[in-house]
């Protein structure tokens, strides 16, 4: 069976902070292209550090099935994801004239 992948694009927008356990965290931004759904879907994603966030841009990333506590559940991970050289999606629609 071969594995399934998602184009997720990073957007290069984030934000850190300190958990209430005084970890600190980094969550980024990013639109993932969804199979059978027209438009791309917002998602926030996790990083420990800011330097962990991925560079902006567009990424194959493995969707990865798991269950957990007896429901199945599908993740991906940008950080994991293979960089491609499509461009974003702004940056078509500003070559298209949108």
């Amino acid at each position: 069976m071969t594995g399934m992948t998602i184009l997720v694009e990073v957007t290069g927008v984030s934000r850190s902070g300190t958990s209430g356990k005084g970890n600190p965290y980094c969550m980024f931004e990013a639109y993932c292209h969804l199979p059978n759904v027209p438009y791309p879907q917002k998602a926030s994603f996790y990083a420990e550090l800011p330097k962990d966030v991925p560079q902006p841009g567009t990424y194959e990333c493995d969707v990865i099935a798991d269950v957990r506590d007896g429901r199945l559940q599908f993740t991906v991970d940008p950080r994991q994801g293979r960089r491609t050289n499509l461009p974003p999606l702004s940056e078509a629609k500003k070559v298209a004239g949108a």
